[in-house]
C-alpha cells in the first residue's frame, strides 16, 4: 500500500483494448525522465536536471493488430505535467513522446506479418453474418514498408491549451529552437536545431473545432485532452459532442453528481484508410525493328 504523499508521486496511464478484436504484440512503458538521461545532448543541461528530471510523469505505447486482417495501429496514452510555469517540461515531454514512437513504430514495421488464415479458418469465417469481415479475413495481411505506415493515435491528458507549443508541434510536426515555450531553457539539439516528427497528425476535433473546455474547475476552464491520429492512415467518423452549455452555467466545476472527474471524457470513432496498392509492373513488349518488318514482307 502507497501512504498518501508517495500516490502524490506516482503517475499513471493505463490502455484498454478490445481483446476479442485485438492481439496486443508488445507495450513500452516510457518514463520522460529516464529516457531524458539517456540522451547525451541533455547530460550537461543544468535545465534538465533543475526542471525535467524531478517530473515522474509517463506514457504507454500499445502495439495491437487486428486477429481477423493482420491490421496494426499503435495507441500512445499519455499524461504531462500540469504546470503552466514548466511549459518548457511539457514540450520537451512530448517530443520524447514522438520521438520514442517514431522509433517503436520503425521496429514494429520490421516484424514479419501474421499468417494469412488456413481454409478451414476461412470456412469457419463463412458463418459470419458480415460480408465485408469475411472478405477482408481472406486477404493477405498487410505489408509495412515503414513505421509511418502504421496507423498511430496519441492520446491523453496534454496539459496544454490550442495556443501552446505542445499543440503546434503535434499538429504542425516542427517546433523552432527559440519557441517561446521553451521559455529561453537550454535542452540539448531541442533548442539548437529545434525539433520536429514525421508522423502527420491532427486532432480529432480538429474538423469540429476543439470542445470549449475538457477540464473545469473553479479556477480553470479550458481544453488540455486530445486524441491526436495520423491522417494518411484514418479517417474520423465522429466524435463526442460538448456538455449542454445549459447545464454548464449552473455547475461551478467538476467533479460533480453527474462527472466523477474534473475532466471530461473526450471520445472520437476512426476508420482505416485503404492502403495505397503499388501497381506490379507490366511487361514490357518485345521491340520491333523496321528492318525485320521488311524483311517479313
Amino acid at each position: 500500500m502507497m501512504s498518501e504523499n508517495e500516490r502524490r508521486l506516482v503517475d499513471g496511464c493505463a490502455t484498454f483494448y478490445k481483446a476479442s478484436k485485438y492481439t496486443l504484440v508488445e507495450k513500452h512503458l516510457i518514463e520522460f525522465s529516464a529516457v531524458a538521461m539517456q540522451r547525451p545532448d541533455f547530460k550537461k543541461t543544468d535545465d534538465m536536471f533543475n526542471r525535467v528530471l524531478g517530473k515522474d510523469h509517463i506514457a504507454v505505447v500499445t502495439l495491437l493488430e487486428n486477429k481477423e486482417t493482420g491490421t496494426r495501429i499503435i495507441i500512445a496514452n499519455t499524461h504531462l505535467h500540469w504546470d503552466p510555469a514548466y511549459r518548457d517540461v511539457k514540450l520537451v515531454q512530448v517530443a520524447l513522446l514522438i520521438e520514442e514512437v517514431e522509433k517503436i513504430a520503425q521496429n514494429f514495421a520490421k516484424y514479419p506479418p501474421r499468417l494469412p488464415p488456413t481454409p478451414s479458418s476461412a470456412a469457419s469465417s463463412s458463418t459470419s453474418p458480415s460480408v465485408s469481415e469475411n472478405n477482408a479475413s481472406s486477404r493477405p495481411p498487410p505489408v509495412y514498408s515503414d513505421g509511418y505506415k502504421i496507423p498511430v493515435i496519441v492520446c491523453g491528458d496534454f496539459n496544454s491549451i490550442p495556443n501552446s507549443g505542445v499543440y503546434e508541434f503535434l499538429s504542425n510536426g516542427t517546433i523552432a529552437p527559440d519557441h517561446e515555450d521553451f521559455m529561453s531553457h537550454t535542452y540539448g539539439k531541442y533548442t539548437t536545431e529545434g525539433i520536429r516528427h514525421r508522423l502527420g497528425m491532427k486532432s480529432a476535433y480538429a474538423a469540429t473545432g476543439e470542445p470549449p473546455f475538457t477540464n473545469f474547475t473553479t479556477s480553470f476552464y479550458d481544453p488540455i485532452d486530445y486524441i491526436w491520429y495520423s491522417t494518411s492512415h484514418l479517417s474520423v467518423n465522429s466524435v463526442l459532442g460538448p456538455v449542454d452549455p445549459a447545464y454548464i452555467e449552473k455547475q461551478v466545476g467538476f467533479p460533480n453528481a453527474h462527472f466523477p472527474s474534473d475532466h471530461l471524457a473526450i471520445v472520437s470513432e476512426f476508420r482505416l484508410r485503404p492502403q495505397r496498392e503499388v501497381a506490379p509492373p507490366t511487361a514490357r513488349p518485345p521491340p520491333v525493328f523496321p528492318e525485320s518488318s521488311r524483311a517479313h514482307a
